[in-house]
């Protein structure tokens, strides 16, 4: 059975949703489908994930984008981790448009970039989440950026654009092995990157492991 037909016509086994400028953490097992979805449109996700047997093995954009040869990965592609391992499928992708190439937003950014002191983004929020496993902000690994626009202008110059994603957009990702996944709802409130304004999203783990 087809991967969009398993998670429409199937109720999900686990529903994860995470409010605005926040981070949650669950566990996937091998072969459950993952997906996120954009609630309300134009809202950046900053996806994590962590090998549950061997936590030191762990989602690489690096790798993901030199092992797909793209900067920009859709369905069919593979989210590999820094050991070169298959972590998750693409199976389904409403939006086409995320980013490999930013880190989380942090704390140092907004008070050094945006000018805005005492507040916590990406990197504070998934390490908070995934505290209990014993993990902090220096092993958070750079994301891939869900529903995130970017570009590269004359060759060289990285710029953010307002996200193309529509409220019940959605990528769908079949794990290869047990997984930790953390997630945040991106916290940046400035500029292009959430079109202007904080919004949820929401996860939902499909237990059917048929494609």
């Amino acid at each position: 059975m087809h991967a969009e037909t398993t998670a429409q016509s199937r109720i999900p086994s686990h529903v994860v949703d995470i409010p605005p400028a926040s981070g949650r953490s669950f566990v996937v097992k091998k072969g459950e489908l993952v997906r996120i979805i954009d609630v309300e449109g134009q809202q950046v996700g900053d996806l994590v994930c962590f090998n549950l047997n061997d936590l030191c093995d762990r989602f690489s954009a690096g790798r993901t984008r030199r092992n797909n040869n793209t900067l920009r990965v859709t369905k069919g592609h593979h989210l590999f981790s820094n050991l070169c391992h298959i972590m998750f499928t693409i199976e389904e992708d409403t939006c086409g448009i995320h980013d490999l190439l930013y880190p989380p937003c942090c704390r140092w950014l907004f008070e050094n970039v945006y000018g805005v002191p005492a507040k916590t983004g990406c990197l504070e929020h998934l390490a908070q989440s995934l505290v209990s496993y014993g993990l902090g902000e220096a092993d958070i690994p750079d994301p891939l950026n869900v529903f995130m626009h970017t570009d590269v202008l004359d060759g060289n110059q990285p710029v953010v654009k307002e996200p193309v994603s529509k409220a019940g957009d959605h990528i769908d990702l079949r794990a290869h092995m047990d997984t930790l996944v953390a997630l945040s709802a991106c916290a940046v409130d400035a500029g292009e990157c959430n079109a202007g304004r904080l919004k949820p999203l929401r996860v939902e783990i499909f237990s059917d492991n048929c494609v």
